[in-house]
């Protein structure tokens, strides 16, 4: 678990450019929405687990991953961002 958060933490410049290509592609897709809609909200949830991956370090319970908390909130975190983007993805597969 640790080399996970150790990698995530150490991979911003990676979360920052995909981010801000996800909001590009995102903004291009808003303006053809009619045709795109599908692939606008699959941009915008791209943008959005890429601005939780940016945000990492500033998340109170990754600073300690050694403790047990630490770990178990992580686990608890990896299984919610699972879950927000299978929801979403099926969310989405729905409104198309």
């Amino acid at each position: 678990m640790q080399k996970i958060i150790t990698e995530i933490k150490n991979s911003q410049t990676t979360w920052r450019k995909s981010f801000y290509a996800a909001l590009v592609i995102a903004v291009v897709l808003f303006f053809f929405r009619d045709r795109f809609m599908a692939e606008f909200w699959i941009a915008m949830l791209a943008a959005f687990n890429f601005f939780i991956l940016l945000n990492i370090p500033k998340i109170t319970f990754f600073a300690d991953e050694s403790r047990k908390e630490g770990k178990y909130f992580t686990v608890i975190f990896l299984v919610m961002m699972f879950m927000v983007n299978y929801f979403g993805l099926v969310f989405i597969s729905e409104i198309s």
